[in-house]
């Protein structure tokens, strides 16, 4: 995730160093340069051993050894009790309909669809229609 936004950053600061990229060949060229450049060396800085970046991650996160066993167990299940849940409260909400208002049944459609777009991707979404159907209902999107 923090590398996804430090990549995302490089983009950035490519579009402010060449700002009329579409308007010449020979900026783009070197726009396009520039990001490929940033991205290979903040890979090679996040996969050294002792890199700054992998320091920083560490003492954020913690290394493994040092995490208890039920630490660990708890920090992996989050998402998939999540899912669990929500899958769970949707069933059964659609097997009994009458214990629950239209507004909660919206709700738990769109929980659902977070959580399958979370796990199987945007792309999913927009082959089976759920995204347009979600986005039919809700027009603010």
């Amino acid at each position: 995730m923090l590398l996804d936004a430090l990549l995302s950053l490089g983009s950035t600061i490519a579009d402010k160093l060449f700002p009329d990229a579409d308007k010449k060949l020979e900026t783009k060229q070197q726009k396009e340069k520039f990001e490929q450049l940033y991205r290979i060396a903040l890979l090679e800085e996040a996969s050294k051993e002792t890199s700054e970046f992998r320091r920083f991650m560490l003492e954020y996160e913690g290394r493994l050894i040092d995490i208890p066993r039920p630490i660990q167990y708890l920090r992996s299940s989050v998402r998939p009790v999540i899912t669990y849940a929500v899958t769970g409260a949707y069933i059964y909400a659609f097997l009994h309909p009458e214990n629950f208002t239209p507004q909660q049944l919206g709700m738990l459609n769109s929980l659902l669809i977070l959580v399958n777009g979370f796990w199987f991707g945007e792309k999913l979404l927009t082959r089976t229609g759920l995204l347009d159907l979600f986005k039919k209902k809700d027009s603010r999107i």
